[in-house]
């Protein structure tokens, strides 16, 4: 899609901070709660005695460039280091839809600095819009404050036109490619078998899609890619409440791990919310995430001497502890737990206090 039209001007200054680093994850919108032009409100950004700026302010199609996008604005608090931040100068978050929709080309102009910018720093060009979830992508300042706990600002309102916004991220992130990366991976997995399903499903979220295949599924999220999940792993992943659970969406293909004799030993697959382990044999797949999982891969993995998973994650007196082949591990957040001796296996008290 072409840029829409606008006039862009170089208003940089130096009412910035290094980011140190972070990488940007995040484009959000604000309201300047007052009536200034573009001009007139990057003018007042660019003095550092005031203590704000944004990346941009946009106005009657005249974009201002305010803040270099390599460094951090100074607009969100503890967000700055990993966000983006564009203002609409002589908004309110108190206007109604028909007072946005006035705006709808400054919008469509958000919207496409919204994309190049999620493209140059490799983040999900999808929209976050209330009630919102935390992820990469695209939202306003309350994300800041109702996901992130960060702050008090409920910018952009509730009469923000979310709809036509996400309309406009969509033309200029190309959304008709989706159906591609799920076809390019079957493509490449033949284990799959048949396609079950024609064309795409779309997740309860309305951003990730998924297909169902004669051995499996294949997941896509703007975030994660295209990764197919056998049925081997499929019924965990269920249980679990498909992407919208604790899991999210698979990370990774699945892998199929081998034991000290060469042979295949069990499946494994990374999820946004820790990996799913199956030995062959098993009747479901378990579990493996936090401090627990991280334990338990620097211990190596099923190859280290706990041995496979063969328990999920069980909470216990507000700690939690997760069974192995050949011990246990546990996770504590209080500075004490009681073990009584029950022949080869402790067993946990709970605490009266």
């Amino acid at each position: 899609m072409p840029a829409p039209q606008f006039t862009e001007l170089n208003r940089l200054g130096n009412s910035r901070s290094n980011r140190w680093g972070s990488r940007v994850t995040n484009f959000l919108l604000h309201t300047q709660e007052g009536d200034g032009t573009a001009e007139s409100l990057a003018s007042y950004l660019n003095n550092p005695n005031n203590g704000a700026s944004y990346h941009y302010t946009v106005r009657d199609g005249v974009v201002c460039d305010v803040v270099d996008t390599d460094y951090a604005s100074w607009s969100v608090l503890d967000a700055n280091s990993y966000t983006i931040n564009l203002c609409f100068a002589g908004s309110r978050a108190s206007w109604s839809r028909e007072q946005w929709l006035a705006r709808e080309h400054d919008i469509r102009i958000a919207a496409w600095l919204a994309v190049q910018d999620a493209r140059k720093y490799s983040f999900a060009p999808v929209v976050i819009a209330p009630p919102y979830y935390q992820g990469e992508g695209i939202s306003d300042h309350r994300y800041v404050t109702d996901e992130l706990g960060i702050g008090t600002h409920t910018d952009v309102g509730p009469g923000f036109p979310w709809d036509r916004f996400a309309a406009f991220v969509s033309e200029y992130a190309g959304g008709a490619t989706l159906v591609n990366e799920i076809d390019a991976k079957a493509e490449v997995s033949p284990w799959l078998g048949a396609r079950l399903t024609a064309g795409e499903n779309v997740c309860p979220d309305n951003i990730g899609r998924w297909a169902h295949f004669e051995h499996g599924y294949i997941y896509w999220s703007p975030s994660t890619g295209a990764h197919p999940i056998p049925d081997a792993l499929w019924s965990k992943f269920e249980a679990l409440g498909w992407e919208v659970g604790p899991l999210g969406y698979p990370t990774t293909d699945h892998t199929v791990l081998t034991g000290p004799d060469g042979q295949p030993w069990g499946d494994v697959q990374g999820f946004q919310g820790g990996a799913l382990y199956r030995r062959y044999g098993q009747p479901i797949a378990l579990w493996v995430h936090g401090a627990i999982r991280d334990h338990w891969n620097r211990s190596g993995f099923e190859n280290g001497p706990f041995g496979w998973p063969t328990s999920d994650e069980q909470p216990f007196d507000g700690a939690a502890f997760q069974d192995f082949e050949h011990g246990r591990i546990y996770w504590m957040p209080k500075p004490t737990l009681g073990l009584l001796n029950a022949g080869e296996t402790d067993k946990p008290l709970a605490d009266a206090a």
